[in-house]
Order: structure tokens, then C-alpha cells, then sequence
């Protein structure tokens, strides 16, 4: 789960670890900042690691990119009925409907910041609160520039000048009305809709309501869609199929995504090539057990380089048990290693200690693979560490993989999380504890809630049966799962153990107090309308501090029209940790739906605007950005005339639209050609208008001519028409 939770795809032998370059010398917020606008920030993320990879590692690492690519398509459609139709017009306007040859003009330069947040975002929702957001063009400037586009080639799937106009008016809805499809995830929807209704996603058909729901049995909960079909509901299997198994949703995506796999294979090393295999069975059948296999398998290899790749995270389903399509593939950061290190090593030591009764403590912890990492490639915005597989049952039996995305990290520390340490700071004394410790917290925070905080605890079977807690818990239990990992790290964060990192162990446990407050607080002002949290992290976040609040460990200080969550008592602020912590695990471990339900609403839900507005004018004084959307490295694959991959290298580069153009491209070829042109590419970037034509679907194909009619025996005349 987030701060992540993905899938991995394995590759070469663990034992072979790569020499890290170094970063980039004394790293500062310039480093890593690609471009700004307004509150949004693109922070370029670094691989040096890249270049220490193994000829084999290298080639895995592409293939795994050419199959997160290759699904990027479907993780679109699962956040809007029309989203993917308004990514194909966005992009084709971009590239080939400017205004004029005199450079970009107010349209351009509107049309680019528009699909820099469509990209951002996936899709035409704000990821963190799921409120749309609208571009500043307006309708009749798109359809001049995409009639543009069209007479310059690109064809947008439609036959004519015609059809272009009606499918534009058709699209008009969802670009321009705030109003149509306002939410992504409406977990408080208003009055005469529920949730799945009222929510923008596709995770359920047109019509299908929650109370239907509650009687139909989900033979695939997390890779399907649920539709109605002659009134009755149906599931629609996400899956390629085979000569046995048909066809299902996305099958043409899955099925390059598997032909992207089946190249990775033939680099991979004898351990994990079956973990593919299992992986590439899973997308042609769909099979919750073949998911499960998967699973299982991949948790007894390690490797340099992952690739997280599936339909994992549930968090955009309002019910929270559909999964999004996820891909974010890694390397291992050896450097970066040594808290996850201690924390896998000693995950018994810490379970045994952990504030809730003993029935619900694990009694033989596996040892977890906990490691330091890099991204190469991501979809969605990654985050900043990830625990899997997310199923509580082969978590207990079989254990789990935590990963820190130390890249990820650096990026969103230099420009965001430092910054705001200081600002929200409350005296001279504490702005020089977060100036020094403020970094190494955030990371300890993130190795506990991966390796310990997903991971911990067990339920109890006998009131669950068979039957995992979020079948239970419903729309809260993404929420108590945030939560709960965020409260192990806090508890665990004065334990001595962690004197083996530093000598300064017991300051950086207490900047992790002050930062988490900190955080609480900053979260308001991304909710930019309304007084109400809907994201599961911001809402355990907040539910988190109204609860230390309540008990007297935390309290709101304002000097100077300036506001502030201060730490009362350190030791007051971890007793009321352990108090929620168990409060949290016992309500998982026994399913206890009203129990959540009344701490997420009575604490975790509203907030007060007039604090949100003041937060909201303090971050854009300090000039912070409240969003970073992260550009990746990019690989570039060197070929050799027989057009096999001999070496991959990074360029950073590239700017973040042109990436994701390039991505688009990639993601709709088969192997071989997806590597030919992404090594033309790196040396002829004009090739990409020419690629992204080539890659449009075709216009619909005219329908036969009608046969001449012929009188049958009986005189009567026949034909097409009748």
C-alpha cells in the first residue's frame, strides 16, 4: 500500500550489487526543479544507478518500462468514461494545432499547462482531493486547433470534419463542466446519490448502484468492472485470454503488456523467471489464484530491479476493492539501504512491542525484504515508499515486500517537505532541529509505515472466517490501513533500537512528531473548495491529529495571525499514538465497521476553512509548491543492427510532456518496434509527431454497399435492407 503498495517484477541475481555513482553534488531544491506553475512543480528524479546495472539488468529494466507503458492506457480509463478520448484530442492539439508559426501563443501556452496537470494527474481530477479541475481555453478554441490538427493528418479516430465536430461537442462535458462528473471518488456524496454514482471513476457501469451491490458476489473483486447487462449485473474481467480462456476488458493493452514481459524473460535469471511466468498467466486469465501465485512466488526473490506491475492500489474505488492499473519499475539504492535494513532484521523485535494485546500480534514474523530504491519509471505520480502485496492472508503466512524510494524522496524534500518544515515551524530552536533532522525523519517514518506498519498485526479468523478486513470495513478500511502504518512508525520512532543509525536518534524521532503535525496541517490547504477531506491518506492524517488533539498531547498555538500543532509532550504524544494504534488494529483484526466508520467521521472528515485559508496563504507566501508531479529518468536503449538491446542509458532531459508523448507512442507498439523507435527518438525527437500519427486509431471503415435485390422464388425482393 502507499505511502505505496505494488506488485514487483523480478530481475538478475540479488548477490550482484551495483556499484551507486554518486548523486548530483550537494543536491539543493535547483537540482531537482524541471519547471514551474503556480502551485505545481515538475521534480526531476535521478538513476545514476543505471549505469551500474548488469547487460542483463539493463535489458529488464527496458522491457519492464515497454510494459508499464503499455498499460498507461487502461490506468486512464479507469478514471473517467471519457478520459481517454480527451488525453488522444489534448495530445494531437498540442503537437499539431498551435495557433501559428510565430511561436505559442495564450491558446498554446493554456493548452500546455492543461495537459502538464492531465498528466500529472492521470486523467481530469486532482489525485489527493478528486475534485476536477477545468482547462482556461475554451471549447471553441479547442475545436478550431483540433481542426487544425486534422487537416495537418491527424486523423482521431473520425472519417471527417464533420464527425471531428460532434465527437469534440461530445467531449465538451467532460473538459469544461466542472459541475458533470465533479468528483473522482465521492465517498460523501450528496443527497439522492451514493457513492458509486456520485463518483467519476469507471470502476462500476452507468446505473450500477450500492445497494445492488450488496447482494452480488464479486468472483474478481480487484482486476473487474461491474456493468449491468439486460438489468442483470455482470462482471467484466480485466484479462488477454488464451486459446481456452476469451478475451476480456483491456485485453488488447494486456496482451502487449505480456509480449513486453515475455522479452523481459529472456534476460531474467533462473530464480525469476518463473515469478514472470506467473505474472504473464495472471494477465491472461485473470485468476484471483493466479494473482495469488504470483504473489506468493515473487516473495521468496529478491532483485537489483523490480517492476511494480498490476492492478493494485484500491483506492480511487469508493468501495475500496477494485484495483488501478499501477507500473513503477526500480533498481535497488544500496546506499540508501541501512534503515530498511535494521528495521527487516529486527521486524520481530518490533511486533513483539507493539502497543495492542497479544491475540493480534505476530507470533513468527517473516522476514521481510525491506530495501532502498530508485524509480526509472512510473504510473501514477509515485510515491514515497511501498509495501505488498496488499492481502492480509499471504502477508501473515508468507510475509511482505517494503521498499524506499530514496529518488522519489530526494525530490520531494529539497522542494516541498523541507521548506515546509521551516515555514510551519514554530520557533528558532525548532527550525534548526527540522533544518538537520527534518530529512533522515521522513525517511524513518517511511521505513516503518512499509516494512512495519502494513505488514504488522494479524486478525482474528474466527469472527473474519474467510474473509479479509476490508470486506468488513468497506469504504474506511484504506483509511484505518494509512493510519495504522503511519501510528507504527510514530510509536516505534523513540525505540533504542534505532541508536544504531544515529547517535542522534531520540532528535530525529522527535522532528518525525514535529513533521507529522506539520504535514496534518498542510494537508488543508490542498483542499482548495470545501471544508471536507475525501482522500483515504488525508483523511487517516487528520483523523490521526483531531485524536491527539482531543487527548491533550497536541495543541493549536497562533502568535501573530500565524498558526500552529505543537507537540505538548513527547511522551503524552506517544501514549495517545498507542492508544489509537490499538484502537485501529483491533477494529481491523475483528472487522469492526461501526467502529471506524464513527472515528473517520467524527475525526478524520471536516476541518475548519478559516484554518485551511490561512495555511493555503502561508504556503503560497513561502512560494511551496502544494503538488510536484515527478518527470522520470528516461532510458534510452542502445541497438545494435540485428535491433537487440546491448546497452540501456539515462538521459534527464527530457521535458515532462514530451516524456509522456513519448510514452503514449511506446505504450501502443509491440516490442521490437517499441524499441526501434524510442532509439530513433532520442536522436530525432521530431519523429515523434510522425510516431504519434501512426499510433492514431483508424477511422471507422465504411459499411459495405448494399447487394442489388434479387427476386426470390416467390417474387418478393431481397437484400441488405430487409
Amino acid at each position: 500500500m502507499y505511502a505505496l503498495l505494488l506488485v514487483s517484477v523480478l530481475s538478475a541475481a540479488p548477490e550482484a550489487k551495483p556499484a551507486e555513482p554518486a548523486k548530483p553534488s550537494a543536491p539543493t531544491a535547483a537540482t531537482f526543479l524541471k519547471g514551474r506553475s503556480g502551485n505545481q512543480a515538475i521534480a526531476q528524479i535521478f538513476a545514476p544507478g543505471v549505469a551500474g546495472l548488469t547487460p542483463e539488468d539493463k535489458r529488464v529494466a527496458w522491457y519492464l518500462t515497454l510494459a508499464a507503458h503499455a498499460g498507461e492506457d487502461i490506468g486512464y480509463d479507469q478514471l473517467g468514461w471519457k478520459v481517454l478520448e480527451v488525453k488522444r484530442l489534448i495530445e494531437g492539439v498540442y503537437l499539431f494545432g498551435q495557433e501559428g508559426a510565430g511561436g505559442p501563443g495564450l491558446f498554446d501556452k493554456r493548452v500546455s499547462k492543461y495537459l502538464t496537470r492531465f498528466y500529472g494527474e492521470t486523467g481530469n481530477h486532482d489525485q489527493t482531493t478528486g475534485q476536477k479541475f477545468v482547462p482556461e481555453f475554451t471549447a471553441g478554441e479547442l475545436e478550431a486547433a483540433a481542426v487544425r490538427a486534422f487537416r495537418a493528418g491527424v486523423t482521431f479516430g473520425v472519417k471527417d470534419e464533420y464527425a471531428l465536430r460532434t465527437w469534440i461537442k461530445a467531449l465538451q462535458p467532460t473538459i469544461f463542466d466542472a459541475s458533470f462528473e465533479p468528483m473522482l471518488t465521492a465517498k460523501s456524496p450528496p443527497q439522492g446519490q451514493d457513492m458509486l454514482t456520485a463518483s467519476a471513476n469507471t470502476a462500476y457501469g452507468p446505473g450500477v448502484t450500492l445497494a445492488e451491490l450488496e447482494d452480488f458476489s464479486e468472483k474478481n473483486p480487484l482486476n473487474s468492472r461491474v456493468v449491468k447487462q439486460d438489468g442483470k449485473l455482470v462482471e467484466q474481467i480485466f484479462r488477454a485470454g488464451d486459446k481456452k480462456i476469451p478475451p476480456g476488458l483491456y485485453a488488447d493493452p494486456l496482451s502487449r503488456v505480456i509480449a513486453h514481459l515475455n522479452e523481459a524473460m529472456k534476460s531474467a535469471n533462473a530464480k525469476q523467471k518463473p515469478v514472470l511466468a506467473k505474472l504473464i498467466r495472471y494477465f491472461q486469465t485473470g485468476s484471483p489464484k493466479d494473482w495469488e501465485a504470483y504473489n506468493i512466488a515473487w516473495l521468496k526473490v529478491d532483485s537489483v530491479v523490480d517492476g511494480n506491475i498490476g492492478f493494485i492500489e484500491t483506492y480511487v474505488d469508493p468501495r475500496g476493492q477494485k484495483g488501478q492499473w499501477e507500473a513503477l519499475i526500480n533498481y535497488r539504492n544500496s546506499a540508501e539501504n541501512q534503515i530498511m535494513e535494521l528495521i527487516g532484521k529486527k521486524a520481530q523485535y518490533f511486533e513483539d512491542r507493539m502497543p495492542w494485546p497479544e491475540q493480534y500480534k505476530r507470533k513468527k514474523v517473516t522476514l521481510p525484504v525491506a530495501k532502498a530504491v530508485d524509480f526509472v519509471a512510473t504510473h501514477p505520480n509515485p510515491p514515497a515508499g511501498i509495501n505488498l502485496p496488499n492481502e492480509q492472508n499471504i502477508r501473515e503466512k508468507y510475509g511482505s515486500k517494503s521498499i524506499l524510494v530514496a529518488n522519489v524522496m530526494d525530490a520531494a524534500s529539497a522542494l516541498r517537505r523541507l521548506p515546509l518544515a521551516l515555514e510551519f515551524s514554530r520557533t528558532p530552536e525548532d527550525r534548526a532541529q527540522a533544518e538537520k533532522y527534518s530529512v533522515a525523519a521522513r525517511k524513518w517514518l517511511v521505513a516503518f509505515h512499509e516494512v512495519l506498519g502494513h505488514a504488522s498485526g494479524q486478525v482474528d479468523k474466527k469472527k473474519l472466517g474467510k474473509q479479509l478486513p476490508s470486506y468488513y470495513l468497506k469504504e474506511y478500511d484504506n483509511t484505518l490501513e494509512e493510519a495504522r502504518a503511519d501510528l507504527v512508525a510514530l510509536w516505534h520512532a523513540f525505540d533504542p533500537a534505532l541508536s544504531e543509525l544515529s547517535p542522534d536518534a531520540a532528535k530525529i524521532a522527535q522532528q518525525m512528531y514535529r513533521d507529522f503535525l506539520v504535514e496534518g496541517l498542510t494537508n488543508l490547504a490542498r483542499v482548495e473548495k470545501g471544508d471536507s477531506f475525501e482522500e483515504d491518506h488525508q483523511r487517516g492524517h487528520h483523523m490521526t491529529v483531531s485524536f491527539l488533539i482531543e487527548k491533550g498531547a497536541v495543541k493549536q498555538v497562533t502568535e501573530n495571525g500565524r498558526s500552529y500543532w505543537t507537540v505538548v509532550d513527547y511522551d503524552k504524544m506517544r501514549e495517545a499514538v498507542g492508544e489509537l494504534l490499538t484502537k485501529l488494529m483491533v477494529i481491523k483484526a475483528t472487522g469492526d465497521y461501526e467502529g471506524i466508520r464513527q472515528l473517520v467521521t467524527q475525526k478524520g472528515i471536516k476541518f475548519d476553512p478559516k484554518l485551511r485559508d490561512e495555511v493555503a496563504q502561508r504556503v503560497k507566501a513561502a512560494d511551496v509548491p502544494s503538488v510536484l508531479f515527478m518527470n522520470a529518468p528516461r532510458l534510452v536503449p542502445v541497438v545494435d543492427a540485428q535491433g537487440q538491446v546491448t546497452d540501456v542509458t539515462v538521459n534527464t532531459a527530457q521535458g515532462f510532456i514530451d516524456q509522456h508523448l513519448e510514452r503514449s507512442v511506446l505504450g501502443k507498439l509491440p516490442p521490437a518496434d517499441a524499441t526501434k523507435a524510442a532509439a530513433r527518438l532520442a536522436s530525432s525527437p521530431e519523429a515523434l509527431k510522425e510516431l504519434f500519427k501512426s499510433v492514431m486509431p483508424a477511422p471507422p471503415a465504411e459499411p459495405p454497399a448494399a447487394k442489388p435485390a434479387t427476386p426470390n422464388k416467390r417474387g418478393t425482393k431481397t437484400g441488405n435492407g430487409r
